[in-house]
């Protein structure tokens, strides 16, 4: 039934395979995939681009070798958002089958470190923080200069279901970019505070709960590093609250 789904949506074979080996094997090797999958090393590395233009993949690095891990079986949902209206029935189908999918990836440890590349890896790396906080709970997020206007536009929307659900997001902002400001600063749970206009950087550093994630805000290759460390989390949020103490005040 998973596997069915799974190519309703549109993922052929060989990404079904690929997809529902790393969610059992967890962060492993292309060598390892390519073993529990029978298919060619070559081959393998089609599927996990494939995949990870689809936001359905990561990577990190660990002593120069690539290993490869499973995004949140959620992530399908936004997925199928993305195609629009013709495949909207086949939600239903994956709404069943996301339980199944989360006990299969359960069984393995998660990574210290996973890198997100280009714009679907963005989307499925803001959507964890989304997915992952609660009610009450805050969302700390520095830096930001500008952003291409369509992730703006995207992101932004993404605000107003963060706002909704009444996640606390606290955001230091460059002055230069007065525009983020005025979309967002009606949504509630939100407070903006502004850097100074020299302290200018292509990225964005997202803290939540036990994780860390720096976003690289460029349009040719865009990329997000999460970081998974109660210690280093609470190291951001201590370097985050000394800057928001000393900001400029909206």
């Amino acid at each position: 039934m998973i596997e069915q789904s799974l190519r309703k949506i549109g993922l052929t074979d060989g990404e079904t395979k690929v997809y529902l080996a790393l969610l059992e094997l967890g962060s492993t090797t292309s060598g390892k995939i390519t073993k529990r999958c029978a298919i060619s090393g070559s081959k393998v590395y089609e599927v996990l681009d494939r995949l990870q233009n689809k936001g359905l993949t990561n990577f990190i690095i660990k002593n120069g070798v690539k290993h490869f891990d499973a995004a949140s079986p959620e992530r399908i949902l936004d997925y199928l958002g993305e195609r629009g209206n013709e495949i909207e029935k086949e939600k239903a189908s994956i709404q069943k089958i996301i339980p199944q999918l989360i006990a299969k990836r359960a069984v393995s440890e998660p990574s210290v470190a996973k890198i997100f590349t280009g714009w679907e890896g963005l989307k499925t790396a803001n959507e964890d923080i989304i997915t992952t906080l609660k009610k009450g709970e805050e969302w700390l997020s520095m830096g930001l200069t500008e952003q291409p206007k369509l992730w703006e536009i995207y992101f932004t929307k993404r605000q107003i279901m963060r706002s909704r659900k009444g996640i606390i997001h606290k955001h230091l902002l460059n002055e230069k970019y007065k525009a983020l400001y005025t979309r967002r600063k009606g949504l509630a749970k939100t407070e903006l505070r502004f850097l100074s206009k020299e302290l200018e950087m292509p990225t964005s550093i997202e803290i939540y709960g036990d994780k860390v994630i720096i976003m690289l805000i460029t349009k040719e290759n865009p990329m997000a590093i999460m970081i998974e460390n109660s210690a280093i989390a609470k190291s951001f949020r201590k370097y985050f609250y000394v800057l928001w103490n000393n900001a400029k005040k909206v």
